[in-house]
């Protein structure tokens, strides 16, 4: 196993293709999904560890700008999951949409109940 297997979105990636019942017919769909998914983690942690690293030098326009950056990295991150994951979520059967239905309303806005 690569050192990226062992990483929080690896495993959430993995978790989601198990969970989702990702067949061998959809893998070509499946990998720019996941892909995106990993290009959003890597987007957010450096936005994120850029905040953190300079948290104490920023004035209040800077951490509004800061923030401002990590808001819209995240909303970007949102649609281009969205693109890519509506060709996989067409592909799948009904029984595999209902679970993903299920799926993504319980553990998509888990961020939103927590304080």
């Amino acid at each position: 196993m690569t050192v990226a297997a062992h990483t929080p979105i690896e495993t959430r990636i993995s978790s989601l293709h198990t969970r989702l019942q990702i067949t061998a017919a959809q893998e070509s769909l499946w990998q720019p999904f996941a892909q995106v998914m990993r290009d959003n983690a890597g987007k957010m942690d450096s936005l994120i560890q850029y905040r953190a690293a300079n948290a104490n030098s920023m004035n209040a326009v800077d951490d509004l700008r800061s923030y401002g950056q990590i808001v819209d990295a995240h909303a970007d991150g949102i649609r281009k999951l969205t693109t890519t994951f509506q060709a996989l979520y067409d592909s799948m059967s009904d029984v595999q949409k209902r679970n993903a239905d299920l799926i993504f309303r319980s553990d998509h806005h888990h961020a939103s109940k927590k304080g």
